[in-house]
C-alpha cells in the first residue's frame, strides 16, 4: 500500500470560516475500509464548526486494508508521521501492553446503547484514554461505537456448545481472543473482509457484516448477544500534536465531548438500519435462550477473574456494573421483526430491451469501451434490495435507499444517482461513483440509453 501518499504533518489551505483564514488540514488514517465511521464523520464536522473552518479533517480511507492486524500497524504509522492522526479500535491496545480499555470491552458487560451512553457520560473512557501515551501517541478522545455480535456461517452461535471447536474470525485483541476461547471457539485472526466459507463465523458489528457482504457467506446473527462495543479511539502523532496551538488542541478534545451523544445515536442507527437489510438478504437472527445466556456467562467467569487482577480495571468494572444495574436495561437485540412492508415509488420490476442503436456513452465518460449485451435488462426493487439482471442472466444485488429524487446504492462499490419517474417510465441521471475509476459501464447500463425503464410489476 502507498500508505504515505498524500499524508503530511499539518498543512494549510483556504477553507470556510473567517475571511482569509488559513485552515490546518489534519490527515486521519481510516483502517476501517472505504467507509468512514459515522461517529468520526460527525466529530470531523464538529471540529470544523467549532474552529470556524480553520481546522479540517481529511480522511485517508482503506488504510492497511486487507491486513489481519491493521490497528497496531496503524499506531506505528502515526508514531512515524505517515498521517497526522488515526482512529484505532480500543480492542487493539492490549496488543501493545495497554490494558486500560479492557473494562469497557469486557464480554457481555456493555450490551446496550443506553448503558454505553451512561458509561461515556460518566467519563470512564476518557479516563482510560490516558494510557495510550505508552504507545507513543497522543490520545485525542474516545467515541462510542456499535455492538459486536456473533455471526455464524453454518449454524447459530447461541451457546458454548455451538461455538465449541468452531473457527471464529476475530480482529486483533488479546481480550477478545481470550473471551471467544472461553466460549469454546478456536480463534483465527484475519482481515474483516475474509471469506467466511471455511470458518465457523466471525465477531463483528452489523454494519460491517453488511458492508463486508458477509450475507453471502454467513447465515446467522445471534440477535440478543451483544459481545462488546467497538469503541473508536482517536490518536495523534506527537510531532503533529506539537505543531497545534493550545486552542486547536482544545477544539479537537471539545469536539469529542460534543459528539458523544451523536456517536451513540449513530451506532444505534447503524444496527437499526443494517438488521432489516440483512434480513432482506436472507440472514436469520436466532436468539440465545435463558439457559444459553447463563452458560455463556458461566464460561466467561475465568476471563473476569483475570481482569480483576488489575486494580484499575477491577475498579472500572465495578463502576460499569453499577451503571448497568441502575440503568436496568437488558441487552439491545437485533431481529427481523422490524422489517418494513411499505412499498416505495421504485418498488417492483422494471425492464427494457436494448439493441445496437440504443447504446451510447454517458456524457464525459470514456472508461467504458465495450457495448453491454443486447436483449432484455431487468431491475427489481424489493424492500430495500435492488437486483439487476442482464440479458445473459447474470445478476448483481445492492441494498439501496431512495429519498425524493436521489438513490444511493451500496454494494461492491457505492454509487449515487438521481432518478425521474413519469408514470410507469423510469430514467436515471447524474451518476457519482465515488473513488471507483472503472465504473462507467454502470452509467451506461442504468442511464446511457435513449430508452427509459418500463414498469412491469408493482411490489406491495
Amino acid at each position: 500500500m502507498l500508505i504515505a501518499a498524500g499524508c503530511s504533518a499539518p498543512s494549510t489551505d483556504r477553507a470556510g470560516g473567517h475571511a482569509g483564514a488559513k485552515a490546518t488540514v489534519l490527515t486521519l488514517a481510516n483502517p476501517g475500509g472505504a467507509v468512514e465511521p459515522p461517529q468520526l464523520v460527525a466529530w470531523a464536522k464538529r471540529v470544523e464548526r467549532l474552529s470556524k473552518g480553520t481546522i479540517r479533517i481529511k480522511f485517508r480511507d482503506e488504510w492497511r486494508e486487507g491486513e489481519a492486524r491493521p490497528d497496531v500497524a496503524t499506531l506505528g504509522d502515526i508514531r512515524e508521521g505517515k498521517a497526522d492522526m488515526a482512529w484505532v479500535g480500543a480492542r487493539s491496545f492490549d496488543r501493545v501492553g495497554i490494558t486500560d480499555f479492557q473494562a469497557l470491552l469486557a464480554p457481555m458487560l456493555v450490551d446496550s446503547y443506553e448503558l454505553e451512553a451512561k458509561v461515556f457520560e460518566a467519563g470512564i473512557p476518557a479516563k482510560m484514554l490516558r494510557g495510550v501515551r505508552k504507545a507513543g501517541v497522543v490520545g485525542i478522545g474516545v467515541l462510542p461505537g456499535p455492538m459486536a455480535r456473533l455471526v455464524g456461517t453454518r449454524t447459530p452461535l447461541v451457546n458454548p456448545d455451538a461455538l465449541k471447536g468452531e473457527k471464529i474470525v476475530s480482529q486483533d485483541s488479546a481480550l477478545m481472543d481470550a473471551s471467544l476461547r472461553a466460549l469454546g471457539a478456536t480463534v483465527v485472526t484475519a482481515p474483516a473482509s475474509t471469506d467466511l466459507t471455511s470458518y465457523g463465523g466471525v465477531q463483528m458489528q452489523l454494519g460491517a457484516v453488511l458492508g463486508r457482504h458477509h450475507d453471502r457467506d454467513a447465515k446467522y446473527v445471534t440477535g440478543n448477544v451483544a459481545l462488546w462495543p467497538r469503541a473508536l479511539v482517536v490518536v495523534m502523532g506527537q510531532a503533529a500534536h506539537d505543531k497545534l496551538s493550545r486552542q486547536q488542541r482544545a477544539v479537537l478534545a471539545e469536539a469529542i465531548e460534543q459528539t458523544l451523544t451523536q456517536g451513540v445515536d449513530a451506532s444505534r442507527s447503524e444496527d437499526r438500519e443494517s438488521a432489516p437489510t440483512l434480513c432482506r438478504l436472507g440472514m436469520k437472527f436466532p436468539a440465545a435462550s435463558t439457559a444459553d445466556l447463563q452458560a455463556m456467562e458461566a464460561a466467561l467467569k475465568p476471563v473476569y477473574a483475570g481482569l480483576r487482577k488489575n486494580t484499575r480495571t477491577a475498579d472500572w468494572l465495578e463502576q460499569i456494573q453499577y451503571l448497568k444495574e441502575t440503568t436496568g436495561v437488558g441487552p439491545d437485540t437485533a431481529s427481523c421483526s422490524g422489517r418494513s412492508t411499505t412499498a416505495g415509488p421504485l418498488e417492483g420490476t422494471w425492464t427494457r430491451t436494448m439493441a445496437d442503436t440504443d447504446w451510447r456513452h454517458w456524457p464525459g465518460d470514456e472508461t467504458w469501451t465495450e457495448r453491454p449485451p443486447n436483449g432484455t435488462w431487468t431491475l427489481s426493487f424489493d424492500n430495500g434490495i435492488l437486483t439487476k439482471t442482464d440479458p445473459d442472466g447474470e445478476t448483481e444485488r445492492w441494498p439501496y435507499q431512495a429519498f425524493r429524487d436521489r438513490i444511493h446504492l451500496d454494494g461492491l462499490f457505492t454509487f449515487n444517482a438521481t432518478f425521474r419517474l413519469s408514470g410507469d417510465r423510469l430514467t436515471f441521471d447524474t451518476f457519482d461513483f465515488g473513488d471507483c475509476t472503472d465504473c462507467g459501464g454502470y452509467a451506461v447500463t442504468f442511464g446511457g440509453t435513449k430508452q427509459p425503464w418500463a414498469r412491469t410489476t408493482v411490489t406491495r
